[in-house]
């Protein structure tokens, strides 16, 4: 009796357990899309094909379409370092440089109230001793997009650009280059969201952004927990 006790609480407590999706790791010293699968946290070892280890960048966890490769409840760990986020970042092939402003990560797939998806910098439980930092290059209009995202998790990430202009300025010489290509390593925004729920936001720092850190309307639910924007 007591053993089919005890086989009944351990079904129950899996049962009640959350379902997590699938993990996928970036990693500075990974592979593409081609040599790595994205779920280890290891170095690509330098030959071979869908080997267990990292990507190197988190646009290779996009398909050759620019769409999620994630599914609602997936996670996506980022390694320090930092990521170039734009056209001419790698497996950038989908996007072309007259409409670089839209070469950037799509909104984030919604999760569930158990599962959220997650893009989480590596060390996000454990302090975010070393956030790495996704930079925005070329006109991109966004870093991060959450529009339409429901049920997710962002946490230790540094997000900015790389360039001291700011978008639309009246002076010239401050003024972003937004009229040909090349337009600089400066993108508009950090974060974009509209219709979104139940999202947290935890330990990001946004900041010298061309035009705004945050740009968001039509929330409900949202919590912000040691988010920095300048």
């Amino acid at each position: 009796m007591r053993r089919r006790q005890a086989l009944f609480l351990a079904a129950l407590l899996a049962a009640s357990a959350p379902a997590w999706g699938t993990t996928y790791y970036v990693r500075v010293d990974g592979g593409t899309d081609q040599q790595c699968n994205g779920q280890s946290d290891a170095p690509y070892p330098g030959s071979g094909a869908g080997q267990p280890c990292a990507w190197s960048h988190p646009f290779y966890a996009l398909t050759g379409g620019g769409a999620w490769k994630l599914l609602g409840g997936d996670t996506l760990v980022v390694g320090p370092g930092a990521y170039r986020m734009g056209y001419g970042a790698p497996n950038t092939a989908w996007c072309d440089a007259g409409g670089s402003w839209d070469c950037r990560l799509p909104p984030l797939p919604s999760g569930s109230a158990a599962t959220p998806t997650r893009l989480l910098g590596k060390g996000w439980d454990a302090g975010c001793a070393a956030a790495p930092q996704l930079w925005g290059a070329e006109r991109a209009d966004s870093v991060l997009d959450l529009s339409g995202t429901s049920h997710a998790l962002l946490a230790c990430l540094e997000v900015t650009d790389r360039a001291g202009c700011a978008e639309f300025h009246a002076t010239p010489s401050v003024a972003c280059q937004r009229d040909t290509a090349p337009y600089g390593d400066w993108a508009s925004m950090g974060l974009y969201a509209d219709n979104s729920s139940n999202v947290t936001l935890r330990d990001l720092d946004l900041h010298g952004l061309a035009s705004q850190g945050v740009r968001a309307g039509r929330l409900s639910n949202w919590t912000v927990e040691r988010v920095r924007i300048a």
